[in-house]
C-alpha cells in the first residue's frame, strides 16, 4: 500500500513538471538523441551530460534541496526510463549505475555530502527511473571551484559579489 502511494506522489510530482525542487534529465551519461538521430554515433557515457547531474545537485544541495529524476523527458514531459542507457554502458546492471553515480558524487562533490543525497532506483509506468533526492547543505558545496543554485526550474552559476553575498547570508557559520 505505501509503496504504491509513494509512486503516487513521485508519477504526480513528474506531471506537474520542472520547477525550483524538481529536475529532469533523460538519461545520466549517454546521449539518447544521438542514439536515435546520428547512425555515426558510438555511445559512451558523455562528460557534458555527467556534468549537468553533478551541477543540478550541488544546486539543490546550496539551496532547498530537491529531486532529480533521470529517465524523464522533459518539453514535452514523458517517462521514458533508463533501460536503453542500462542495456548500453551497463550491461542492465542497475547496480553498476547506482555505483557510477556514487563515483560521480565521490569525485565532484565529496562523500563526505553523501549523507544529504538519497538515490533510488524506482518503475514508473513500468520503466526504470533513478530518484536522487537531496537535503539542503548546511554548507556551500563548490564543484571545481565553481558553486551553483536553483532558481525556478534551473541550476544557475553563482559568481564575484553574488556568490559572496549568497553563502554570508545562507551559509553563516
Amino acid at each position: 500500500m505505501f509503496n504504491s502511494l509513494k509512486k503516487v506522489s513521485i508519477k504526480s510530482k513528474i506531471l506537474r513538471g520542472e520547477t525550483k525542487f524538481v529536475e529532469f534529465q533523460q538519461s545520466l551519461s549517454l546521449d539518447i538523441k544521438r542514439i536515435d538521430f546520428d547512425p555515426s554515433y558510438f555511445p559512451k557515457k558523455e562528460k557534458y551530460l555527467e556534468a549537468v547531474f553533478i551541477k543540478t545537485i550541488a544546486g539543490f544541495l546550496n539551496t532547498e534541496g530537491g529531486e532529480l529524476y533521470i529517465g524523464i523527458k522533459d518539453k514535452p514531459t514523458e517517462i521514458t526510463g533508463i533501460e536503453k542507457e542500462l542495456e548500453i554502458l551497463y550491461k542492465s546492471n542497475t547496480d553498476q549505475i547506482l555505483l557510477y553515480i556514487k563515483s560521480l558524487i565521490d569525485s565532484n562533490i565529496g562523500l563526505q555530502f553523501i549523507n544529504l543525497i538519497n538515490i533510488e532506483l524506482t518503475k514508473i509506468e513500468n520503466k526504470k527511473i533513478i530518484r536522487v533526492s537531496c537535503k539542503r547543505s548546511s554548507q556551500p558545496i563548490f564543484v571545481k571551484d565553481l558553486f551553483y543554485i536553483r532558481s525556478g526550474p534551473s541550476t544557475d552559476e553563482l559568481k564575484g559579489k553574488a556568490l559572496l553575498e549568497y553563502t554570508k547570508k545562507n551559509f553563516p557559520n
